[in-house]
């Protein structure tokens, strides 16, 4: 007797269910771990030693041939590279289909990746010596020689996790902030809002940690989503501000006046912009106005604090900059 639909389904779900999910984790060594030593030969003919990683962040990104993921991956990681500029950073792509050369030096051709070696793993020898469970797999090793991350295969969110792991491993942030960040990951099928919610999220993280350059980038990958984005726009009016990039400040709050007059942001922004540009009166009467409308009075209060300094009113300037400590002290209690 054949065996019915239902016996077929137990059978596929139990397999399903046994078969291992790839981990985000190596065989053969833990985090933490001192990485074995490894020597590859390049597409270029170069040779490259862990030990010459020392004192770096090296990112090795295990990639196979004709391989749609892997390809995603070389390309997210020479564009976190490029972003982050960073010279204690080394991303080195590695393959063990040693007999797929002619496919690989095409592909780099097509998608611009020679700024990073390609090595070869000749008889998967490193491949082994980690123990890799899946390919793709991208391996930050810190400047030590101990693993630092591993990230198996590709999820969508590849780029973003790998952003924040690498700063981390720079030092250009702490535990808390790439905690945050991870917490904060983006799925390239959720909603448009909720994607921009996550960049403008990161970009906060990332300007309290000193990294403007890197929230710029934040926010303009929401605006890209959306360029009407009025508070995304306003985000990175402030950045503006704050870099003494005024010109552009105004720019963008004429984009958001025009279709949102008397927005109550941006009637903040504008008064910080006027406050730098050494226009006190139009300063005051826009802070003065946000005070009312109420879109950060910690901020508010804190540049009409500013604006009372520079007239020489130091009663008044007192007042508005104990109203911005209250309410900030509030905010964190």
């Amino acid at each position: 007797m054949k065996p019915g639909p239902s016996f077929l389904v137990t059978v596929l779900l139990c397999l399903a269910i046994a078969t291992p999910v790839p981990a985000d984790e190596l065989r053969n060594v833990a985090i933490g771990e001192t990485v074995p030593a490894f020597t590859l030969r390049t597409l270029a003919g170069e040779t490259l030693r862990s030990e010459d990683g020392r004192g770096r962040v090296v990112v090795l990104v295990y990639v196979a041939a004709e391989q749609t993921s892997s390809e995603k991956v070389m390309q997210s990681a020479a564009a976190v590279a490029g972003e982050l500029r960073d010279e204690r950073l080394q991303v080195i792509f590695v393959t063990a289909d040693v007999t797929r050369v002619a496919f690989f030096r095409q592909q780099r051709d097509r998608l611009g990746l020679h700024a990073y070696p390609l090595a070869l793993d000749l008889q998967r020898a490193t491949y082994g010596a980690l123990g890799l469970i899946v390919l793709p797999t991208t391996i930050i090793i810190d400047g030590d020689g101990r693993l630092r991350t591993v990230m198996a295969s590709r999820k969508s969110d590849y780029e973003h996790v790998l952003r924040t792991h690498v700063r981390h491993a720079l030092g250009l942030i702490d535990d808390a902030a790439r905690d945050e960040l991870l917490a904060t990951k983006a799925f390239e099928r959720s909603r448009p809002e909720d994607r921009i919610a996550r960049h403008r999220a990161a970009a906060r993280l990332l300007r309290r940690n000193g990294l403007r350059d890197d929230a710029e980038r934040e926010l303009l990958a929401a605006l890209e989503i959306d360029p009407g984005h009025v508070d995304t726009e306003l985000d990175l009016a402030v950045l503006d501000v704050e870099r003494g990039k005024l010109d552009a400040a105004s720019g963008r709050l004429r984009r958001v006046e025009a279709t949102h007059p008397g927005h109550r942001r941006a009637t903040l922004v504008a008064g910080m912009v006027a406050y730098h540009r050494d226009d006190l009166d139009e300063a005051e009467r826009r802070l003065e106005r946000a005070l009312l409308l109420n879109p950060d009075p910690i901020r508010t209060h804190y540049y009409l604090g500013l604006v009372k300094e520079r007239r020489g009113d130091a009663a008044a300037a007192v007042v508005h900059f104990k109203e911005a400590l209250r309410r900030l002290l509030e905010d964190h209690s």
